[in-house]
């Protein structure tokens, strides 16, 4: 992988996530709104570091989403009361940046 694409990421990422935003677009309010919220909390809560586990999760909310849209559902009763917990459960077993950043200094301290 070259410089470039560490910095700003290859073009078909780029495109893929384009896709899944234009996704998230195409939801009617309440969800795109949901969407935005459950967006932030995941990047403010450490976010996930891998491309493929990101592109994952991101598309699974937006496929829940949009069949709760089509059956008439709430957000809620997609996700329960609690939505940061139904957020964190879909991460459980990704790799955060806190988790990085630990096994950094794991390593560097023998």
């Amino acid at each position: 992988m070259s410089i470039f694409e560490k910095i700003i990421g290859s073009l078909d990422d780029k495109r893929e996530w384009k896709a899944i935003e234009a996704r998230a677009k195409a939801l009617s309010s309440e969800y795109r709104n949901a969407y935005k919220a459950m967006q932030k909390y995941l990047w403010s809560t450490g976010g996930m570091i891998d491309w493929q586990e990101t592109k994952f999760v991101f598309n699974h909310i937006i496929d829940l989403l949009e069949a709760a849209e089509a059956d008439g559902k709430s957000v809620k009763e997609v996700t329960g009361n609690d939505v940061a917990a139904f957020c964190d459960e879909l991460v459980i077993d990704t790799k955060s940046w806190i988790d990085k950043q630990r096994q950094k200094l794991n390593d560097a301290i023998k």
